[in-house]
C-alpha cells in the first residue's frame, strides 16, 4: 500500500500551465526554469492542505472534490505566482538558465533545519491568522538561507496558524567546534499579549555540504498560543 499526496499532481499542472503561458507571452515576467517551477510547488504544497490517499478509488474521489473546489484552485493559482515572484526575484545564483548550482558556503559551517510551528488563540483555540512571526537568533533577527524565505513570517489565510523558517548556515572556526544556538519565536500583535519562546539546537559543523534534504531536515516547535489581551 503506497501513501500519496493528490495536492502533488494538482500543484505541478497549474506551475506549469502559469508558467507555459507567461513563456508564451509578448513580455514574460518570471523565471520558469524547472528549478524555479519545482521551488514553487513547493512552495505552494508548503501552505496548503494536503490531502493523502491509498488507493485508486481514493484518488479519483479526491480528484473530482479538487476540480469543483473553485475557491481551493484560487489559492492554488493566488500562491503559485506569490512563489513565482519570489523565484525570479531572487539572484540568478540559484536560477541559472542552464540550471546552475547553489554558490556553496566555503569552509566548514553550522547547517541548521527548517523550523516549523502552529499558532492558536489561546482562548479559541482557533489558528491564527494575519499576525507576523520573528525568529531571533542571539536576540538579533536571523538570517534566513535566501531571500524566497520570511523573516518575520506573515501568517495569512492561505497559511493559518503555520509559520516556517529556514535559517542561513553559519560560520565554524573549525570542523570540531560544536555550538549551541540559542533561538526565540516572538509575536507582538494588537489584541494580545507578546509571545516569547526560547529553544535551543545543538549542532556540529560540517566542511562537507550536504545535500538539500539532509541541510533541511526539520525542527517542529510545540504549539504556541497567543492569550487576547485583557
Amino acid at each position: 500500500m503506497v501513501i500519496h499526496n493528490v495536492m502533488e499532481e494538482s500543484v505541478l499542472k497549474i506551475v506549469d500551465e502559469i508558467c507555459d503561458d507567461d513563456e508564451a507571452s509578448e513580455a514574460p515576467k518570471y523565471s520558469t526554469t524547472p528549478e524555479c517551477r519545482m521551488d514553487t510547488a513547493c512552495f505552494v504544497l508548503n501552505r496548503i492542505q494536503q490531502r493523502y490517499v491509498s488507493s485508486a478509488r481514493g484518488q479519483a474521489h479526491t480528484d473530482l472534490e479538487i476540480e469543483n473546489d473553485r475557491q481551493l484552485f484560487v489559492d492554488i493559482v493566488t500562491l503559485a505566482h506569490e512563489g513565482l515572484r519570489r523565484v525570479s526575484s531572487h539572484g540568478r545564483a540559484f536560477y541559472g538558465h542552464g540550471g546552475s548550482e547553489i554558490i556553496a558556503p566555503t569552509g566548514p559551517q553550522f547547517y541548521l533545519p527548517t523550523i516549523k510551528g502552529r499558532l492558536f488563540n489561546g482562548l479559541s483555540f482557533e489558528l491564527i491568522v494575519d499576525v507576523s512571526v520573528h525568529l531571533l537568533l542571539d536576540n538579533k533577527p536571523a538570517v534566513m538561507i535566501d531571500n524566497r524565505w520570511q523573516n518575520p513570517y506573515e501568517i495569512v489565510s492561505h497559511t493559518a496558524g503555520t509559520y516556517l523558517f529556514w535559517p542561513a548556515p553559519v560560520p565554524a572556526e573549525t570542523d570540531s567546534q560544536r555550538r549551541t544556538f540559542e533561538f526565540e519565536v516572538r509575536v507582538e500583535a494588537e489584541g494580545f499579549d507578546p509571545l516569547h519562546h526560547f529553544f535551543a539546537l545543538e549542532r556540529n559543523p560540517s566542511a562537507q555540504i550536504p545535500d538539500a534534504l539532509e541541510i533541511s531536515g526539520e525542527h517542529r516547535l510545540p504549539d504556541l498560543y497567543l492569550l487576547p489581551r485583557t
